[in-house]
């Protein structure tokens, strides 16, 4: 029996297996198969959809064209038309986190191994989340420094002040060159002190100045766009497997949403109308789906509605939408009654209240003005249950989406709507694709540690070599990769209590997986 300080990495990940069994399902159905075999199963066909596909084109084209230009916004739309599936694990931002980057990577193996034609990997991401979450769409994050006991990684590095934190990020403004150049100066700073190495530090400035400081991404008029062209840009940095690798583009989910939302708004027979303003269907919807991850807590919400003061931050969900407040923060959102009229009401973190009527032209005109926000329900509502596809997701996503599914099959099918709860019934939403990694960088003292884009850059990228070797890898053995993120989904008890945790799972890491998974060793920037 191994001491605790000596845990294996498949002690670890037991650690994870105990909280999320979805990854416990996932280890006993496909822990020994290769990665590469694996995500290929994530490409499911397209299905027969409620209704029709096209407009998703459109919105995919609008979405790119003004940021990328045409031939892009074209062959992403296409190559996202012709699959079935499409990625939704990942935050707007510009992407420095390991767990989605390399999942993307993943996700596109059968591009990488010339087994699918597409040229483009198109992401769909979700903004209604804040610049300071977890993935730190606020700035860069490293993964490359001595751990020691008390420091742990990533570092954040910051491009967006500290008083723009709590924005959402599919609302932020662009950066600007004044935050380009204090995040030149404070990894000066951290080079001088240590904390990263000299070749880490080059690495860094190189981005910020060759791709933060062009004037295509400053005279961007969203941190949206930027993020569109600088993740294009870095996943041109990391991959070297060819002359001209696929070109990754991120989408904002919302933004997609919104617009499929102006047509079917107008169209009384659309799956988002008839739930919206159908009030038996719509009703029993929100009542089935009171405490579903990724919903609502109804009684959660009428008590912060109610309550004196200001909110406390309960975890409330919001109702089909969120509320914008005048500091681009979301504001959860209920469905009121009020003298005959519905209205979507709630109260900032403030206190103060917001309160919008719940019809068509009002719905229209608050997206079109920012003042709404679709909620994660809706976006699938639109794009996954009314379009068909498939969507991929994480650890939690293949829950609360089958929850989802099933309600609005089984109203519908109350509703005397066979056909389409039939149809609803038969989109897959138990694709995950999460919690591993393919790709590791050495660390101090006999460590394995995640790559995210500066270590694999640094590396000078990744060839057809490292990817054949990355994806054969067994899906456990890349789940043991992903560790230092699949821990803290768990909320693992060492994330909390046991200082310097990253330190012993990096080493159990490197005795399970060194000569096993692709390396990104530091070579120097000329």
């Amino acid at each position: 029996m191994t001491t605790q300080s000596q845990s294996s990495a498949s002690e670890y990940l037991e650690m994870v297996c105990q909280k999320l069994p979805v990854v416990k399902n996932i280890l006993n159905r496909f822990g020994h198969m290769p990665l590469g075999v694996y995500a290929e199963r994530l490409n499911t066909p397209p299905c027969p959809s409620v209704q029709s596909r096209d407009d998703i084109r459109q919105a995919v084209f609008g979405q790119i064209y003004p940021v990328l230009g045409k031939d892009i916004a074209t062959r992403a739309a296409n190559d996202l038309m012709a699959a079935g599936t499409v990625m939704t694990t990942t935050h707007l931002g510009i992407d420095y986190f390991a767990n989605s980057v390399q999942g993307n990577l993943i996700y596109g193996a059968g591009i990488f191994t010339g087994r699918r034609k597409e040229t483009t990997i198109p992401i769909f991401c979700f903004g209604n989340v804040p610049l300071n979450s977890s993935t730190f769409a606020r700035g860069l994050l490293v993964y490359e420094s001595e751990l020691g006991n008390s420091r742990e990684l990533p570092l954040r590095l910051p491009i967006f002040p500290d008083n723009e934190k709590r924005t959402m990020t599919s609302l932020a403004k662009p950066f600007t060159i004044a935050m380009q150049q204090k995040a030149l100066k404070k990894t000066n700073a951290w080079k001088k002190k240590n904390l990263i190495s000299k070749s880490t530090a080059e690495t860094i400035v190189s981005l910020l100045e060759y791709e933060y400081a062009i004037d295509a991404v400053l005279n961007q008029e969203s941190y949206a766009a930027q993020a569109m062209i600088v993740n294009r840009m870095l996943g041109k940095r990391m991959l070297k497997t060819s002359e001209h690798p696929p070109d990754i583009v991120y989408l904002e989910i919302e933004k997609i949403t919104a617009i499929l939302l102006g047509k079917d708004l107008n169209d009384k027979n659309s799956l988002a109308y008839r739930i919206f303003f159908n009030a038996t269907l719509r009703d029993t919807i929100i009542q089935h789906l009171d405490g579903c991850p990724g919903c609502w807590h109804a009684n959660t919400l009428k008590n912060r509605d109610t309550a004196p003061g200001k909110p406390d931050g309960t975890a409330t969900g919001t109702i089909f939408f969120w509320g914008i407040d005048d500091y681009k923060r979301r504001v959860p959102l209920l469905l009121k009654s009020i003298k005959g009229d519905f209205y979507l009401c709630g109260r900032d973190d403030r206190g103060d209240s917001f309160t919008m009527n719940f019809n068509r032209n009002e719905l229209i005109q608050a997206l079109e003005k920012q003042k709404l926000l679709p909620s994660l329900f809706t976006c699938f509502l639109l794009i996954c249950f009314a379009r068909g596809f498939h969507c991929v997701g994480g650890v939690f996503q293949g829950a609360y989406l089958t929850w989802m599914k099933t309600c609005l099959a089984d109203c519908l099918k109350v509703q005397g709507d066979t056909t389409n709860a039939e149809m609803i019934k038969e989109i897959t939403t138990n694709l995950y694709q999460d919690g591993m990694l393919a790709f590791m960088s050495p660390g101090q003292n006999n460590e394995l540690l995640p790559a995210g884009p500066i270590e694999i850059i640094q590396a000078g990228g990744i060839n057809r070599d490292d990817l054949t070797k990355a994806f054969g890898l067994t899906v456990t053995q890349a789940h043991m990769a992903g560790l230092f993120g699949s821990l803290k989904d768990a909320d693992a008890q060492i994330t909390r209590q046991q200082s310097g945790w990253q330190h012993r799972v990096a080493q159990a890491c490197s005795r399970e997986l060194s000569g096993k998974v692709p390396l990104c060793k530091p070579c120097p920037i000329f």
